[in-house]
C-alpha cells in the first residue's frame, strides 16, 4: 500500500491549482515505582512511576509557570501527584472532548490548611466546571492530601480507574490519556486561572507491569524507527504551519493550537530519545528533510494564507492527513509504548479536527472531508 502522504500530495496539488512565545519541551521520566504510595502532600523519589514536567509561557492575562505531573497506576486505581508553581489551585482534566468541554476535571487547593481536592465536569468548551455531586454524579476521589511551600502547591490523590460515575472518565491500563492543565493564584476556586495553562498526554502503565523505558531490551524495526521521524516530523509541521497562519491572522484557536503541536512534537521526542533515533538536525520554522512533507507544507501555507477561511480550511486538511498517517503508523509499530504515543497524538489530531470544523460552523463555513471517508469524519468530529 502506498504511504497516505504520497496520495496526499498529489491530491493537494489538484486541490489548490484551483506573536507565539517559544515554550520549553516536556520533560518526561519513567521509572520503578519503589515506596509506598501515601496522600499526605509530600512526592517521595520512588513514590510514582512517571513524572512530567510541563511548562506554559507567560502571554496575555497569564504570568507562566509548570506543573509536574506525577502517577502510577495498577489493574484497578490511578494514583496521581500534581505540584504547580502557585499558591492559588491547580487542576487538571481528562479527555476533553473540545477544548475544556466534557472534561472530568480535578481542582486542588489548601483551604485554612486542608486539603481541598474536588471532582468536577466541565460542561462547557472554557468551563463552568461543577462538582459531580451537583451534576447527579458522586465524589470519587478515594483519598487526597496537599501541602503548599516556597510558592508551590502540591495535592495527591487516588481513585478508581473506572469509577462507574458517567461524569468521570473510564480508564484502563496502557491507555494513553488526553490532558489539559490550570493553574491560577487564588485560592477561590471559582475563580478563573491567570498562571498557566496548557496539554498533555498521560500514558498508563500496562497493568502491573514497571514503567521502566523498553529501549535496552528492545530493538526498533527500521520501519519503526522511520515511523518515529516522520511523525515527529509531521508534527513539527503543524507546529510551524499553525504559527504561520497565526502571525498571519491573530486567531485566537491556531496561537492555542500552536502551543498544542509544541506539546504533541514533545511526546514524540520522547520516543525519539528513548530509542536513539536520528531526526532531522535543522529543526527552522518551515524546512522539513521530507520531501513530501515539505510540499504539503508549502501548498497548506500558501492556501491558508490567502484568508481566514482558507486558513481554517487548510488547517482542518491538516488534521486529516494526520489522523490517516498515525493510524497507519499504529498499524505498522508492535512496540507498546511508541503505540501508546501515537494514540495519544491521534486523540489530540481529532480533537483538533473537532475544533477547527465548530470554528468553521460558528463562521457559518461547512466543511466536507477531503481524505477521510464520511463515516469516520462523522466519528472524529462528533465523537470524544
Amino acid at each position: 500500500m502506498r504511504p497516505i502522504f504520497f496520495v496526499v500530495l498529489s491530491a493537494l496539488m489538484l486541490l489548490f491549482s484551483g506573536c507565539i512565545q517559544t515554550e520549553k519541551p516536556a520533560v518526561v521520566v519513567n521509572k520503578e515505582a519503589t515506596e509506598v504510595w501515601q496522600a499526605d502532600g509530600i512526592l517521595g523519589e520512588g513514590e510514582y512511576s512517571h513524572k512530567m514536567l510541563l511548562h506554559s509561557p507567560a502571554r496575555q492575562g497569564y504570568s507562566g509557570g509548570d506543573l509536574e505531573v506525577s502517577w502510577k497506576n495498577d489493574a484497578d486505581s490511578l494514583y496521581l501527584g500534581l505540584n504547580g508553581s502557585t499558591d492559588g489551585w491547580l487542576a487538571i482534566g481528562f479527555e476533553p472532548f473540545e477544548w475544556m468541554k466534557d472534561a472530568d476535571m480535578i481542582l486542588g487547593y489548601l483551604e485554612n490548611g486542608k486539603a481541598m481536592v474536588l471532582d468536577e465536569y466541565c460542561t462547557g468548551n472554557y468551563g463552568p466546571h461543577t462538582k459531580d455531586t451537583m451534576l447527579g454524579g458522586t465524589n470519587d476521589i478515594l483519598e487526597s492530601g496537599a501541602s503548599q511551600m516556597n510558592g508551590r502547591t502540591v495535592i495527591e490523590l487516588k481513585r478508581k480507574l473506572s469509577t462507574g460515575d458517567r461524569f468521570d472518565k473510564a480508564f484502563r491500563p496502557g491507555q494513553a490519556i488526553s490532558i489539559i492543565w490550570a493553574l491560577s493564584d487564588k485560592g477561590d476556586a471559582s475563580l478563573k486561572h491567570n498562571v498557566a495553562y496548557g496539554e498533555g498526554i498521560m500514558a498508563l502503565t500496562d497493568g502491573n507491569k514497571t514503567a521502566e523505558p523498553a529501549a535496552v531490551a528492545i530493538k526498533l524495526t527500521s520501519r519503526e524507527e522511520d515511523g518515529v521521524v516522520f511523525i515527529w516530523e509531521e508534527e513539527k509541521m503543524a507546529r510551524d504551519l499553525y504559527a504561520s497562519l497565526f502571525r498571519k491572522n491573530n486567531l485566537t484557536i491556531f496561537r492555542n493550537l500552536t502551543e498544542s503541536e509544541r506539546s504533541h512534537m514533545d511526546q514524540a521526542k520522547a520516543i525519539v530519545d528513548r530509542y536513539g533515533i536520528s531526526i532531522p538536525e535543522n529543526e527552522a520554522p518551515g524546512r522539513f528533510e521530507n520531501e513530501s512533507l515539505q510540499m504539503i507544507y508549502d501548498q497548506l501555507l500558501a492556501k491558508g494564507l490567502s484568508s481566514d477561511q482558507e486558513a481554517m480550511t487548510a488547517a482542518a486538511i491538516f488534521e486529516e492527513i494526520s489522523i490517516i498517517d498515525l493510524e497507519r503508523e499504529l498499524a505498522a509499530s508492535q512496540t507498546e509504548d511508541i503505540r501508546v504515543v501515537y494514540q495519544g497524538l491521534l486523540a489530540g489530531s481529532r480533537k483538533h479536527l473537532r475544533s477547527y470544523v465548530s470554528e468553521m460552523h460558528d463562521m457559518g463555513i461547512k466543511y466536507s472531508p477531503r481524505y477521510l471517508d464520511q463515516g469516520e469524519f462523522e466519528r472524529s468530529v462528533k465523537s470524544g
